[in-house]
């Protein structure tokens, strides 16, 4: 009994000491106490900076919009990852993980690594990577840190409990794996037998994301590889009506499905926790890029009844209609860079290189990588779905709101300092 208040008590002054920290900055307090982030290059905020590769993008014209410049996330200015982190209410950037340097984990650490993925092998011919095992292993560094600067492991259980892990991998595991002839992964197995493969490595990853004390975990899918201007230039010949290589999207597909089902394993298997998809494939459509003509046309059509009619009542739904034409609108180059890239079929943007000035109307920055509007516009229905399919059971909005059963479950396997 005496134990238990007084790490509610230690819980508690940890809770204020950082709500004071951000009411001394003149900042909202954020909506949880701290954010993990683990991914790839959609997620990147500087981690490959520190290690030895050429997957990194720490030049110009990479950060052009950024406050600091090119700091090793693969956008013009903030990614994905970054603009959870300003809707969850956080006022300063999540700090990178990097060698393990960083002193202000409290806040939450990225550990994401460009060219990183579920499988140790991926990205490995490219140099240094943290890969999702790695990064893993790094949190537990993190945790660590966290259990001793709270006074205990039970302090920091709780504390951790309360907070958002979002984790974006698999993207690698295609793109610099499977669909790669340098790997031989496409000869040992099938598309549907590389996805249970991946998704097999993942729940044993996820569970020992869980073991450390993480309840409120967003589990992304993979986005549209298939649409990236890279692989549109790679496949020419294989392209859908949507001017994408369908066959990539095919595959992935096959994991995004058996993606889903995990999730729901996940939360069936911890009550005490909760895992939620974000259908990452369904947020980077078309709809999502450019909207549809008969999205508008439906838009400019209710509205003049409306205006006919004056009884806003009759037409509830033109709120949605409108939130699904506009929010997400503006995009009128969904198959291009903005940036000029090093080679015909290449991701990376050319160091120096003059990028294009309307920005904010490209969906993506390189040859793989979404622009800063985009990410805001695939952020936002991340944190608030605009429909049921964008995430579930829960958004990350909800996920943060969402009050947890209490667990005794002691948190396992620390990494030593």
């Amino acid at each position: 009994m005496a134990s238990g208040l007084k790490a509610l008590w230690a819980l508690s002054m940890a809770l204020l000491v950082s709500n004071w920290q951000h009411w001394a900055r003149g900042k909202a307090t954020p909506q949880v106490p701290c954010y993990f982030v683990f991914g790839d290059s959609l997620f990147d905020n500087g981690n490959n900076n520190y290690l030895s590769t050429p997957v990194k993008v720490n030049y110009l014209p990479y950060g052009i919009d950024f406050p600091t410049g090119a700091s090793g996330r693969c956008s013009n200015g903030l990614n994905i990852a970054d603009t959870i982190a300003e809707q969850l209410g956080f006022d300063s950037f999540i700090t990178d993980f990097g060698i393990g340097s960083c002193t202000n984990f409290l806040d939450g650490v990225n550990y994401g690594s460009s060219g990183a993925g579920i499988l140790d092998d991926t990205g490995s011919l490219s140099g240094e990577l943290f890969t999702m095992n790695i990064q893993l292993y790094n949190h537990k560094i993190t945790v660590s840190r966290i259990a001793k600067q709270l006074g205990s492991d039970e302090v920091a259980k709780k504390y951790l409990s309360q907070c958002i892990y979002a984790t974006d991998m698999g993207h690698n595991d295609y793109l610099n794996n499977y669909f790669l002839d340098n790997y031989n992964s496409s000869q040992l197995y099938t598309p549907e037998t590389y996805a249970e493969h991946l998704i097999e490595t993942y729940t044993a990853q996820l569970e020992d994301l869980y073991s450390t004390g993480a309840r409120k975990i967003a589990v992304f899918g993979l986005v549209r590889v298939g649409c990236m201007p890279s692989n549109i230039q790679q496949h020419p010949s294989e392209l859908d009506n949507s001017s994408c290589a369908y066959k990539l999207n095919e595959d992935i597909q096959i994991f995004n499905t058996k993606l889903q089902t995990l999730v729901e394993e996940l939360n069936a298997n911890h009550t005490d926790a909760a895992f939620t998809y974000i259908n990452s494939y369904d947020i980077d459509s078309d709809v999502t890029n450019n909207g549809t003509d008969k999205l508008l046309f439906l838009l400019v059509f209710f509205s003049c009844i409306e205006k006919m009619v004056g009884h806003r009542q009759y037409f509830p739904f033109i709120t949605d209609i409108t939130f699904a034409s506009t929010s997400h609108a503006g995009f009128k180059f969904t198959r291009e860079s903005c940036c000029n890239v090093m080679e015909t079929g290449g991701v990376p943007c050319k160091s120096l290189s003059i990028p294009c000035a309307n920005r904010s109307e490209y969906v993506y920055w390189d040859g793989a990588h979404f622009t800063e509007a985009k990410a805001w516009a695939f952020g936002k229905r991340a944190y608030k779905r605009q429909s049921s399919q964008d995430a579930y059971p829960y958004d990350i909005s909800e996920l943060a709101q969402l009050k947890l059963p209490e667990n005794d479950v002691s948190i396992a396997n620390h990494a030593q300092l």
